[in-house]
């Protein structure tokens, strides 16, 4: 069997952002981690598609992380080196499809650059928007 070039759905795209982090998903009253990995804030080089966010777990590349960004989207700091907010991960278990989770970068810089450049790719329609799921942790929880 010979080896192929490897489709990651990634071709149109271009990585504005990108850092090695951890993941937690917040599920039953806590946190659960997701995985470590590479973590890549993607846009569209054709225009027309949302900004998105993909993370791939180190060593086997799993999926860990595909999430389109959106207009209110909101970042709030936790501890010194991360970030929590609420998306649509297309690959969670969810049954609301919205899920609350935290990233954990090395430094207090990464996570600077990181909620910059959400801020700036952030997509502009609001028709479809989430909202926060009840039951949410607050910044001041974790």
């Amino acid at each position: 069997m010979s080896e192929g070039p490897v489709e990651t759905g990634e071709e149109n795209e271009k990585a504005v952002f990108t850092a090695d982090s951890a993941i937690y998903e917040y599920l039953d009253g806590g946190w659960k981690e997701r995985g470590r990995g590479e973590l890549k804030l993607n846009i569209p080089v054709s225009g027309g598609e949302r900004s998105r966010l993909v993370m791939r777990a180190k060593g086997n590349y799993r999926l860990i992380l595909n999430a389109s960004l959106y207009d209110d989207m909101t970042l709030k700091d936790m501890d010194k080196k991360g970030v929590t907010f609420a998306c649509i991960n297309s690959i969670g278990e969810s049954p609301s499809g919205l899920t609350t989770f935290a990233l954990k970068f090395k430094d207090t810089g990464i996570r600077e650059d990181f909620k910059a450049a959400v801020e700036t790719h952030k997509a502009k329609k609001a028709s479809d928007t989430p909202k926060t799921p009840e039951g949410s942790p607050k910044a001041s929880d974790v």
